[in-house]
């Protein structure tokens, strides 16, 4: 992978800035890069890089901006803190197995969003979902371990001991040999490993799909345990999104959710809404079983799911709607827009964060 060029993506940002903040601001990203591990911090950098309101308290990214340029404030200097969460997320966001790119993408809200990079960092974030997509790489699993060291090694000195050829060293050959096995049984581990993460892959990629794919036959919503007709048609592919979503097993999900959830939407998809009117048609009851909870700290990234969760506890959700997300509670969409925002939150919050 091409090493990420930090000057010459700052310089693209801030075309005069002079050398000596360019390398104040090298030093910081060292820094910040160092120390960006987890997903919390990715919807952090991802409420900094669209510039959303940010955390009251921020210092793992505040103090090594502050090291190097001391005048920098995170509450004053939003847009530069912006700049700067931009370039780590696309630092980041072509690693393997990584949820950086659904992040940014859930953040955007349907491409309405900007970033303080001027919309790079969602185009770049939208190329490798899509090549996360086509190969559908999944991380985890665990390797086959390599056997204990055979009991028979505290027996060596003993065999030593009825060595009948004096000056022979019995106990470092067999010792020699012990290695020499232990080291190809660990060779044949790794590649036992390698092959059986592909086949997991294909099998996951393939359950998700035959899942999507049924639920799509049938007229039926699991979590509202109610017939997919008999949701109001404003509201009808939002939920199917979610109830994608819910299906995904492992991220980034099958190639085909895109188009199977254009083919559940029909005629519908193109219908224009807004995440107030979505929410709005459904009923009290029915946003109580959408629900979900999502990470602290990280509801200006989750706009569908946070509204439906105002909408199951209060009467006056809309008002706290709008308090909430001025930028998109109001912003016409299409309902096929909407339903692909909805599947890339609940994929994301079924997920349990713990990489990045």
């Amino acid at each position: 992978m091409t090493k990420f060029d930090f000057i010459r993506a700052y310089r693209d940002l801030d075309a005069g800035a002079g050398r000596e903040l360019v390398e104040a601001r090298q030093k910081s990203f060292d820094k910040l890069a160092a120390a960006f591990e987890d997903m919390s911090q990715t919807y952090e950098l991802c409420r900094l890089a669209f510039l959303c309101d940010p955390p009251a308290a921020l210092d793992w990214f505040e103090q090594p901006m502050r090291e190097f340029d001391p005048h920098f404030v995170l509450k004053k200097d939003s847009q530069e803190a912006g700049r700067m969460a931009t370039l780590l997320l696309r630092k980041d966001m072509l690693e393997f197995g990584s949820y950086i790119p659904l992040a940014v993408l859930t953040s955007s809200y349907c491409g309405r969003r900007h970033s303080a990079d001027d919309g790079v960092t969602t185009r770049q974030a939208a190329a490798a979902f899509q090549a996360a997509v086509r190969t559908h790489r999944v991380t985890g699993g665990r390797e086959l371990p390599a056997p204990p060291e055979l009991a028979a090694v505290k027996d060596l000195e003993a065999l030593a001991q009825l060595n009948p050829v004096p000056g022979a060293n019995v106990q470092g050959a067999v010792a020699a040999a012990m290695t020499s096995a232990d080291e190809a049984i660990a060779a044949l581990s790794q590649n036992v490993e390698s092959s059986l993460s592909t086949t997991r892959s294909d099998v996951t990629r393939l359950a998700e799909e035959v899942d999507m794919l049924w639920w799509h036959i049938g007229d039926w919503h699991e979590l509202l345990g109610a017939p997919r007709s008999a949701v109001a048609a404003p509201a009808r592919t939002m939920v199917s999104g979610i109830e994608l979503g819910a299906m995904v097993r492992q991220l980034p999900g099958p190639f085909g959710a895109h188009g199977i959830l254009r083919r559940t939407a029909g005629k519908d998809g193109d219908a224009k809404t807004t995440l107030r009117a979505a929410v709005k048609a459904l009923s009290r009851e029915e946003a109580g079983k959408l629900a979900a909870e999502f990470p602290a700290g990280a509801q200006a990234l989750f706009p569908v799911h946070a509204a439906i969760r105002m909408a199951a506890v209060g009467e006056t959700w809309e008002t706290e709607l709008a308090k909430a997300f001025p930028d998109v509670a109001g912003v016409e969409v299409s309902q096929f827009e909407i339903g692909v925002q909805a599947f890339r939150e609940r994929a994301l919050i079924a997920q349990d964060g713990s990489t990045r």
